[in-house]
């Protein structure tokens, strides 16, 4: 039973009044592992000098509901103390986080080079700013940085990484990509300049290398595999770090929201002003389901993850595979790299069928599954299914055995199910699926 003392200043006021404007009980000896949801648009200044001050971008100065809530920055705040990094940036979705990242760092004249493994929204972001906005792009092959390397030029402004690649899980040599980035620029740029390999626009007295316009270009990663816990980008250089949180941060496949992550404070501010411009926001309730997600996030994704390497070495042994592609198995393009620079995996991976399989086959296999359900996403609860359509160059990182006998593909997402019911189910299916073949 609780206690209360009447305001006396609504003490002669109508009914309606007073249902508006009695005060909310204040938090003060309140104590719960839990982040309230703080909900609101008017956010109420103490009086009109408040109003008018100048409001602190980058601080946690709360000015209008768009701009940020308690429950917001605490889910920021923990993404930031997860990738060792000093701002954070919350976000409608992953690609959401991408787009604002590009927009708030390049303009037009930039170049902006790309995996070719890439998230495959990313890529159509990189078409639609090369014709809307003049950001040119490029796609390099991250198996082979000398095609990084080879299109550097003095406008490339952001190089974006995706370890392992989306699909495929390729995953390059992390240390090498960012010394050709970050060591070696100047000196590839002013070569292909001195041999005429830059176009006469790029050679013009407008944009000599020595001009103070032309800096060391960005490095961003699309750190959505590592969900902050397997790789730490900071650590090893990055100057930016995106997620999608809709993945393990969440945990549940109940939200979507992605997030930006920088220790440069320039850098930062430059993506925080236009996420202001374009108006994007969150949902503080769905701010609190990835913060408490986020308190079983190491136990979900090294439990999946052990699941995920067990079916898929179980799979590499079926006579119907080909290959699985999963950074943790031998074959794997960019294995010993991945060792190198993660500490753990993600359940996510892709089966790739010997070549007698056909697409329909490979559609009647994931149709035919009882256990795993037909969506994007992952990192979820439950367990995904879906064929994905690859262009041959794909798999170029492939041993050439099986590079020239790739069949169809099917990417895997194993959720929290005990996987010896999953072997049961995919063998059941690889059984259905071989006596349509034969």
């Amino acid at each position: 039973m609780s206690t209360f003392k009447p305001n006396e200043i609504l003490k002669n006021t109508h009914l309606q009044t007073r249902l508006v404007h009695t005060q909310a009980i204040g938090p003060e000896g309140f104590k719960s592992l839990s982040t309230p949801v703080y909900r609101g648009s008017s956010l109420f200044f103490e009086n009109t000098a408040a109003q008018r001050a100048a409001i602190n971008p980058l601080g946690l100065d709360y000015s209008y509901g768009v701009h940020g809530n308690p429950t917001q920055f605490t889910l920021a705040k923990k993404l930031a103390m997860l990738e060792g990094c000093q701002h954070g940036l919350i976000v409608p979705s992953g690609l959401s986080a991408i787009a604002t990242t590009v927009l708030g760092l390049l303009k037009t004249g930039d170049h902006w080079l790309l995996p070719d493994n890439v998230y495959g929204p990313a890529q159509l972001l990189a078409k639609d700013l090369a014709c809307s906005a003049g950001i040119s792009f490029s796609t390099y092959n991250p198996m082979d940085l000398q095609t990084l390397a080879n299109q550097l030029t003095p406008e490339t402004r952001l190089v974006w990484v995706e370890a392992p690649g989306s699909l495929t899980f390729e995953t390059p040599d992390l240390a090498e990509l960012k010394k050709i980035v970050k060591q070696d620029f100047f000196d590839l740029v002013a070569q292909r300049k001195h041999s005429g390999n830059l176009s006469s626009d790029k050679k013009s007295a407008d944009n000599p290398l020595s001009q103070a316009a032309v800096r060391t270009p960005l490095l961003a990663i699309d750190n959505t595999y590592a969900a902050g816990i397997a790789f730490k980008p900071f650590e090893f250089g990055f100057d930016v770090s995106v997620q999608a949180l809709t993945k393990y941060q969440c945990g549940h496949a109940d939200v979507l929201m992605g997030a930006v992550l920088a220790d440069n404070t320039e850098v930062f501010a430059a993506i925080e002003r236009k996420n202001r411009v374009l108006g994007l926001c969150v949902s503080p309730e769905d701010c609190a389901l990835v913060l408490r997600g986020l308190l079983t996030l190491p136990l979900r994704y090294h439990h999946q993850a052990e699941n995920a390497l067990q079916i898929a070495k179980w799979l590499q042994a079926q006579p119907e595979v080909l290959c699985v592609l999963h950074p943790l198995m031998p074959d794997a393009p960019g294995h010993q790299a991945f060792v190198n620079h993660f500490s753990a995996a993600a359940s996510v991976f892709s089966v790739v069928f010997k070549p007698e399989f056909t697409d329909n086959h490979a559609a009647a296999f994931v149709d035919e599954l009882k256990l795993f359900h037909i969506a994007y996403s992952w990192g979820g609860p439950e367990s995904l299914a879906t064929v994905v359509q690859l262009p041959p160059a794909r798999f170029n990182g492939l041993r050439q055995q099986y590079r020239r006998n790739a069949g169809p593909t099917v990417r895997l997402c194993i959720g929290l199910e005990a996987p010896e019911d999953l072997i049961t189910d995919l063998q059941e299916s690889l059984g259905k699926m071989h006596r349509q073949c034969t």
